[in-house]
């Protein structure tokens, strides 16, 4: 039965999604909502482009979970409390996102809304008590007081990490549909909540039914409204997935599998520091930046940062299943695929270059004659 839910549950979050990218497109033009490439220099895209896809995404998700919430009474089951704590956070995040695309708030009152989102789900029982060092230290090593603090560094560290890497077309909406599906795999093995469960598959039906509209070339951005609800929603359900266990692996897994966001978000705090800037500084610093400098397209960065998403994904879970070999031909496999791939990619667009550059030379030729 509970696998019928979950199928359900996929295809309505998904089709919800899709039907919902055209709408929020009417809405961000009707309100303003429009990502401008000539704002500043970061931006990649050349014309305007409508940044209120996130409107779908949350739709999507916040629909998908009242029917499951309709279906638990029906069942005459009791919704989980972390579940409610999860939800009312949620509408906070979507609230100040969607006020963010609309006016731009200032990085201090993002900051506090973020905070107060991770309050409220440490009050409804979504918190990292503690931890366990297996063969080292078996018992729980109990945080205390320390639990409420390292649970909002937590929050605030991915939501931010996933808002800052929606910087390409599809990017952020990818990375978060391969890391909701490296979680589920982790959850499988672990044991987690259903609640947990749920909120998780949804998220990979939200992104996916979104991501038609938003891969290269995009015709819809998420905004901030999706990008931190996103970030916000990998958090929350990677701690209420270590409901059964906080083992050092169970906390390690799921930022391997958020591993890029993260690891772009850290060196872009210590980037900006060295250069004794904000932290909060915008800059063309970025992993994404970084891959177009080099040469690769819009396309060619994201499918190399959904490969390195992947590969990480296929660690946390076979660290997580004790089955390291295994994890390492999954990974290699992979990496050939994304290689092969690499090469047509690369292949045909150094072809329609050259068919490019001939048209041009051609017409010049033709103007000088």
């Amino acid at each position: 039965m509970e696998n019928i839910i979950y199928i359900i549950i996929l295809g309505i979050s998904f089709i919800v999604s899709y039907l919902m990218v055209p709408i929020s497109i009417k809405i961000a033009n009707k309100l303003g909502i429009i990502d401008n490439p000539k704002a500043d220099d970061r931006r990649v895209h050349k014309q305007p482009i409508p940044r209120a896809g996130g409107i779908a995404i949350v739709t999507s998700m916040m629909f998908t979970l009242l029917v499951y919430f309709i279906i638990t009474l029906f069942n005459g089951e009791i919704i989980d409390n972390r579940y409610i704590g999860y939800v009312l956070g949620a509408i906070l995040i979507i609230g100040m996102g969607f006020v963010d695309d609309l006016k731009s708030l200032k990085p201090l009152y993002k900051f506090l809304f973020q905070l107060i989102a991770g309050m409220i789900i440490y009050v409804f029982g979504i918190s990292i008590a503690g931890i366990k060092i297996p063969f080292i230290y078996p018992e729980m090593i109990d945080f205390g007081i320390w639990s409420f603090p390292v649970t909002l560094i937590w929050v605030l560290g991915i939501t931010n990490a996933v808002n800052l890497i929606d910087g390409l077309d599809g990017l952020a909406a990818g990375i978060s549909a391969i890391a909701s599906i490296s979680l589920l795999m982790i959850f499988a093995i672990n044991g987690a909540t259903t609640e947990a469960v749920i909120i998780a598959i949804s998220l990979v039906g939200a992104t996916v039914g979104f991501l038609p509209y938003n891969f290269n070339p995009a015709k819809t951005f998420m905004g901030d409204t999706g990008s931190n609800f996103l970030g916000y929603t990998l958090a929350t359900i990677s701690i209420m997935g270590m409901a059964k266990g906080y083992t050092v692996l169970a906390i390690v897994a799921p930022l391997i599998v958020v591993g890029v966001p993260v690891f772009d978000m850290l060196f872009a705090i210590v980037r900006r520091l060295a250069k004794h800037q904000k932290i909060t500084t915008p800059d063309k610093g970025h992993i994404h930046h970084r891959l177009l400098k080099h040469g690769f397209s819009q396309k060619q960065a994201v499918i190399i940062l959904y490969t390195i998403t992947s590969i990480l994904g296929v660690i946390a879970v076979t660290l997580v299943s004790g089955k390291v070999k295994q994890g390492i031909i999954c990974a290699i496999i992979i990496a050939l695929i994304w290689c092969i791939g690499y090469i047509v990619t690369n292949a045909r667009h150094r072809k329609h270059s050259m068919i490019s550059n001939t048209t041009i030379s051609e017409n010049e030729n033709k103007k000088e004659e």
